[in-house]
């Protein structure tokens, strides 16, 4: 190689680990007179936050994900880009995204992106308002304001409809978020301010674990005992399996069949698939006594 290219090669490697590193920030790339905008090239570092660009029908525009976000499933053969409290900021900035979804968590991430150049925005997905709010920021972000629009009207429909349909005696929900597989240890419930415990409401549910004070509270065996659940929705990953182990609580959704397998990702975590979210709950809240006391897909 003669020198002068060689020197040129040199020159660009710099420029890359000096961004990588965040010691600069990266000048924005100028479309060729003439061309349009570039699309944007979308890393989201949360699964909420992938299935907000995939409501807003922009999953064409995602490069990276999150190693736990799976829907819509084309997104599984995308880099990943770390776990959602240890995202790889090199693998991040190795792919050159014009747009990078963050949560509140990531602060101290995000700052290190836009040292890099890297253009960050915040979505801290908890509870209804955030997910439109979400959908809203981003849309505007990527040029899908309209769709934005379109999504939270659909949210808004489904919530009045659920509103409209609510049952006239409220059952006591325990809706279980994890355990461990195979038994009922470890057991984590959806409590007061969660994403489940907001759906309850919507549909006409209490949630048996309000008073705990605690979003997502560890929960006891007595404790159960203590909220006797009319209905046992369980939403772990081992549920998957089975919910035999239910069968040894006395308490009155086991005795009458109650018991639902309910593992749904957008259940677990903020989504824009409320009304898919609203259906699941309302029908599980719903089922006749011994209607669903196995184990689903």
């Amino acid at each position: 190689m003669r020198r002068p290219a060689l020197l040129v090669l040199l020159a660009l490697l710099l420029v890359l680990l000096r961004g990588a590193a965040g010691c600069s920030r990266d000048e924005p790339r100028r479309a060729p007179a003439g061309a349009g905008p570039a699309a944007p090239r979308v890393v989201t570092l949360m699964p909420s936050a992938t299935e907000v660009m995939a409501a807003l029908g922009a999953t064409s525009m995602l490069i990276g994900v999150d190693q736990y976000s799976e829907y819509p499933p084309e997104v599984q053969q995308l880099p990943k880009v770390g776990a959602f409290l240890t995202p790889n900021l090199e693998a991040i900035v190795r792919l050159r995204p014009s747009l990078v979804i963050v949560d509140d968590v990531h602060a101290p991430a995000a700052a290190a992106l836009r040292d890099a150049g890297l253009e960050t925005v915040a979505c801290s997905l908890h509870a209804l308002p955030d997910v439109k709010r979400a959908l809203r920021t981003v849309g505007a972000r990527i040029g899908r304001a309209a769709e934005a629009e379109a999504v939270v009207r659909e949210i808004d429909a489904a919530l009045d409809a659920a509103a409209a349909h609510r049952p006239a005696k409220r059952p006591r929900v325990l809706a279980v978020i994890d355990r461990e597989d195979g038994g009922l240890g470890s057991l984590v419930a959806a409590g007061p301010g969660s994403w489940v415990d907001e759906l309850l409401a919507v549909v006409g549910a209490d949630n048996v674990m309000l008073a705990s004070g605690v979003r997502y509270p560890k929960i006891s065996l007595e404790e159960v005992l203590r909220g006797a659940p009319d209905v046992i929705l369980d939403l772990s990953y081992a549920a998957r399996s089975s919910v035999a182990p239910w069968r040894a609580v006395d308490v009155p959704a086991t005795r009458t069949g109650r018991v639902l397998e309910l593992f749904r990702p957008y259940l677990v975590a903020p989504s824009p698939r409320v009304a898919r979210a609203i259906a699941d709950l309302a029908q599980a809240i719903a089922a006749p006594a011994g209607a669903a006391a196995t184990s689903g897909p």
